[in-house]
């Protein structure tokens, strides 16, 4: 697929990120501490309300909004009592959903890679702190771009017609329909460096996180229309965004690099003193500032 991002094979150019990473836990496990200031950027979550409709099933349908984890916190308080270290929501709320009063849920923040409005919004500051750059991306090999294994699941109302073979038929048919459609929506390139091993381990390797490298243009990614066309398993509203990101020159040395952990809902940046101040006073980003020995979660 000829999209905003194209393969990188040699993963050599990305070494230094990997040997400049700290082991798990803290924020140089993500980005090497190289940079005069960082941030931790918070996923938005979601709020779903009921509408006062019902679905075919006759459950209430919900509407869903984003909410900031500020405005979670004055919906549900601080959870402490009951705090999971998992990912730095749960650290802090305990529950992935919470039930609400009326019916609805506040429901956990994304988590894996950045979520695609969020990128946009940071792609458009850093185009306008920067300038525009050629970019390297590293994207983990799973979720979603690795096909072993995968099953779909699939709902229908009850239909009494319908034998138990006729039932396993089109389970069977609806499964290999998506299975298709999951492997049209990876770039063939891209599936192909992966099945070569031309993936870099992040921070380490042989953890099960091996990413694969991508090269393009940090202006393309203002347009969240580049996904469609990426070969990230984009399907619909839901596919891969990138989990490293940083402008290819000078290697080693980056004026900037966001990175979002297999395991978190956060989004962490790292730059100059005034690129991290745009982010923390930014409208559309909920940021805290952090220091690189400072745990993730």
């Amino acid at each position: 697929m000829a999209g905003a991002l194209r393969v990188e094979h040699d993963v050599e150019v990305a070494r230094w990120v990997q040997q400049g990473l700290a082991d798990f836990g803290s924020v140089a496990a993500n980005i090497p501490p190289i940079f005069d200031a960082y941030a931790r950027i918070l996923h938005p979550a979601t709020r779903s309300v009921p509408t006062g409709e019902t679905d075919a099933w006759g459950n209430p349908e919900l509407a869903t909004h984003e909410i900031t984890w500020a405005e979670a916190a004055e919906l549900i308080g601080d959870r402490g009592g009951r705090r999971q270290p998992f990912t730095a929501w749960s650290a802090r709320f305990g529950d992935q959903q919470v039930a609400m009063p009326d019916g609805g849920w506040i429901n956990e923040p994304h988590s894996g890679d950045i979520p695609l409005p969020l990128l946009t919004v940071l792609a458009e500051l850093l185009v306008a702190e920067h300038g525009d750059a050629e970019v390297l991306a590293a994207v983990w090999e799973g979720s979603g771009l690795s096909t072993q294994g995968t099953a779909h699941m699939f709902f229908w109302p009850d239909d009494d017609a319908l034998t138990q073979q006729e039932r396993e038929l089109r389970e069977a048919e609806a499964q290999a329909e998506a299975r298709a459609a999951q492997i049209a929506s990876i770039d063939p390139e891209l599936r192909s460096a992966m099945e070569r091993g031309e993936v870099l381990g992040l921070p380490r390797e042989h953890q099960g996180r091996g990413h694969v490298l991508l090269r393009g243009r940090l202006a393309a990614l203002t347009d969240s229309g580049w996904v469609h066309g990426a070969g990230l398993g984009w399907r619909g509203d839901f596919g891969r965004t990138p989990n490293l990101l940083w402008p290819a020159e000078p290697r080693a040395s980056p004026a900037w690099m966001v990175a979002t952990d297999l395991d978190l809902d956060v989004t962490l940046i790292g730059g100059s003193g005034h690129l991290i101040g745009r982010v923390l006073a930014h409208p559309s980003m909920e940021a805290h500032r952090v220091r690189p020995g400072d745990a993730v979660i």
